[in-house]
């Protein structure tokens, strides 16, 4: 059980339903963890920003891109044991194509020699894992990896959600966030 109260749809202040709109249009549904972050909506609305901005945009005009983002967040969740985080991104993973096989390497830590993942996909679920580990600083071959398969910009993004999911998976493992069943979680909307 949730270490607090989560703010029910039916409960919520006038600025939180405004937020919980948008959430609904992202996601077709009001997540266990919308509703932790609810009892601060700016973190919440902060949350979906990005989201909607450098990852639902791309769902349809950059599905391969979408992909090494959903492997990065894979890659981080599993790095973090973040059960909430894994039980959204995963059948997410799935729902855009990755196969059964690329999620178990990203999963993994001999994912550079999967021959189910590209180079990109490897460069990109490597610097996760030092993003995540705190040891990108010092890891240039890492980071070479990512010059030659990214742009600055993509760079900057496939970093930031990294720290992002960093972000969800220590709040959602610190404060005990149920996981909602399978025909319960989040979708990419159409």
């Amino acid at each position: 059980m949730a270490r607090v109260r989560m703010i029910k749809p039916e409960e919520a202040d006038a600025d939180t339903r405004t937020v919980y709109d948008g959430v609904l249009k992202q996601w077709g549904r009001i997540s266990n963890f919308s509703q932790v972050l609810a009892h601060q909506p700016a973190a919440l609305a902060g949350w979906m920003l990005p989201n909607e901005a450098i990852r639902l945009d791309n769902v349809k005009s950059d599905p391969d891109y979408v992909k090494i983002q959903q492997l990065v967040i894979i890659k981080t969740s599993a790095l973090n044991r973040s059960a909430y985080c894994m039980s959204h991104n995963v059948p997410l993973g799935r729902k855009i194509g990755l196969t059964e096989s690329q999620i178990k390497a990203a999963q993994g830590s001999d994912y550079l020699r999967s021959p189910d993942l590209d180079d990109r996909q490897k460069a990109a679920i490597r610097w996760a894992e030092a993003v995540t580990l705190l040891t990108a600083r010092e890891n240039d071959d890492a980071f070479a990896a990512m010059r030659q398969h990214f742009s600055e910009k993509q760079i900057v993004e496939l970093t930031g959600f990294c720290g992002m999911w960093n972000y969800s998976n220590r709040l959602c493992e610190a404060l005990h966030i149920d996981l909602e069943r399978p025909d319960k979680r989040i979708e990419f909307q159409d």
